[in-house]
C-alpha cells in the first residue's frame, strides 16, 4: 500500500483517495462517515483541507461494513466510535435490541409477501374466470379459516361495501393487518335473489394475532355451492337464482346464508364489466 505521508508521532498515513480505493468505498461515503462522527480523519491539512488516515483508523471501515451488513444503522454505530470494544459484552443489549428489530422486520416482510401472493392469486383467478366465462355451478369443499369482521347496513352500494372506509379505520384502530379478498356475508339466501338484504358482514382474513376484542367468524369445514358472477354487481341476484335452481334439481339443501368473495372489484379496476365475484352457499346433499 502506498503511504502518502509519514508523521513521526503516528506513523504512515493515507489520503482519502487512497483509503477509498483500498477499502472499496467512495470519498463521499468517507466524508459522510466523518459528518456523522463515525470515522474521523487523523489529520486534516490546514493549507488545502486534504484528509489523511492511519492504518488503525482505516481498519475501522471493514468493521463498519460488517455491522451495516448485520442491519445496524450508521447512527447506531456512533455508540462504538470511542471504544475499542465496538459492540462487545458491555453493549450486549444493543445486539438484543437489533435482533428484536430484525424479527419484527422479518414478520413485516413475511406478512407483505403473503398479502401480495394472495392478491396475485386473486387477480389470476379472476382473469381465468372472466376470459373463459366460467359461470358453471359446482360443489366444493372449503377448509375452515377464520376471518375478522364488522356488521354494517347494506344499501345496495357495492363500492361503499368493498372500498369500505369504516372497515379500514376499524382495522387500523386495532393494529390488524389483513390479506386476501373482501368477503361480504349475508344472512338469507332467498333475500339475496330479491336484493332485499339490509345487513352485511364485511370480512377479511387477518395476518398474525387478532386483538381479543375483535369478533371473528370461521368459514369452511364443509361443502359449498360455488359459482362466479362476472360483470355488473347489480345483476348478481340472477346467479343466485340459478344456484338455487341447480340445488333443487341436484337435491342439495342450502343454508340460509351466502358469502360473496370479491376477486376483481373496485380495489383493482373501476370497469364494472371486469368484476369477478365468487358466490358461496353452504349446502349439503339430501339423501332421501
Amino acid at each position: 500500500m502506498k503511504k502518502t505521508k509519514d508523521f513521526s508521532d503516528v506513523g504512515p498515513m493515507y489520503s482519502i483517495g487512497e483509503v477509498a480505493k483500498i477499502c472499496n468505498v467512495s470519498r463521499k461515503t468517507l466524508r459522510y462517515y466523518e459528518q456523522l462522527g463515525l470515522l474521523k480523519p487523523d489529520h486534516v491539512c490546514f493549507e488545502n483541507g486534504y484528509r489523511y488516515y492511519t492504518e488503525q483508523t482505516m481498519n475501522s471501515i471493514p468493521v463498519i461494513k460488517y455491522y451495516k451488513q448485520m442491519g445496524f444503522k450508521l447512527q447506531e454505530m456512533k455508540i462504538a466510535q470511542n471504544t475499542e470494544n465496538y459492540f462487545y459484552h458491555e453493549q450486549e443489549n444493543i445486539f438484543l435490541t437489533k435482533l428484536e428489530e430484525l424479527k419484527q422486520e422479518e414478520r413485516r416482510i413475511r406478512n407483505s409477501y403473503g398479502a401480495i401472493a394472495e392478491w396475485l392469486g386473486m387477480i389470476r383467478e379472476g382473469n381465468i374466470v372472466a376470459s373463459n366465462q366460467l359461470q358453471e355451478i359446482n360443489v366444493k369443499y372449503l377448509e375452515q379459516e377464520t376471518y375478522v369482521y364488522i356488521e354494517q347496513e347494506f344499501n345496495r352500494n357495492y363500492m361503499d361495501a368493498v372500498i369500505n372506509i369504516p372497515w379500514v379505520n376499524y382495522l387500523e384502530s386495532h393494529n390488524c393487518e389483513i390479506m386476501g379478498p373482501v368477503i361480504l356475508g349475508f344472512e338469507g339466501c332467498k333475500n339475496r335473489e330479491e336484493y332485499h338484504s339490509s345487513k352485511v358482514k364485511i370480512m377479511q382474513k387477518p395476518v398474525g394475532r387478532v386483538a381479543e376484542e375483535m369478533p371473528t367468524q370461521s368459514i369452511g369445514g364443509q361443502f359449498f355451492l360455488s359459482s362466479y358472477h362476472i360483470g355488473d354487481l347489480s345483476l348478481i341476484g340472477q346467479q343466485y337464482k340459478n344456484m338455487r335452481a341447480w340445488a333443487k334439481e341436484h337435491r342439495y339443501q342450502c343454508e340460509d346464508k351466502v358469502y360473496e368473495r370479491h376477486l376483481v372489484d373496485y380495489w383493482s379496476t373501476m370497469n364494472e364489466d371486469s368484476f369477478v365475484v365468487e358466490l358461496l352457499i353452504p349446502a349439503k346433499k339430501i339423501n332421501n
